[in-house]
């Protein structure tokens, strides 16, 4: 069985609940709505980012090299439950972590200069 096949079948354990398109039209559709959904959800991640900023004491905590792997695995184990390709799976987190953790960085620093 192929690499997508076996995706698609690990994809029916997913909640959310994806539609068969006929058309592009359709498919484009669901693809925009998915879009929405996503960016919802990397808000709120990043609201995370900002909690995290806050409840941090030291500044050399924000960097926490052990947890960055702990997540990805979490999200690879994850992938592999749901039929996410693994290599789209770590790439996209390793960049979103790097970027969270410069905005935590940022979001740090600007909340001990107002004080």
């Amino acid at each position: 069985m192929s690499s997508h096949k076996i995706f698609t079948e690990k994809r029916k354990t997913i909640e959310y609940p994806a539609r068969k398109c006929t058309t592009m039209a359709e498919l484009r559709d669901e693809i925009d709505q998915l879009d929405r959904v996503i960016v919802e959800l990397l808000s709120v991640r990043q609201g995370c980012m900002e909690q995290a900023a806050e409840i941090k004491q030291d500044r050399n905590l924000v960097r926490d090299e052990e947890r960055v792997e702990d997540v990805v695995a979490k999200v690879l184990a994850h992938a592999d439950k749901v039929g996410a390709h693994p290599e789209l799976v770590e790439m996209l987190y390793r960049d979103m972590i790097e970027w969270c953790i410069n905005y935590e960085m940022t979001v740090f620093d600007s909340a001990r200069d107002c004080d």
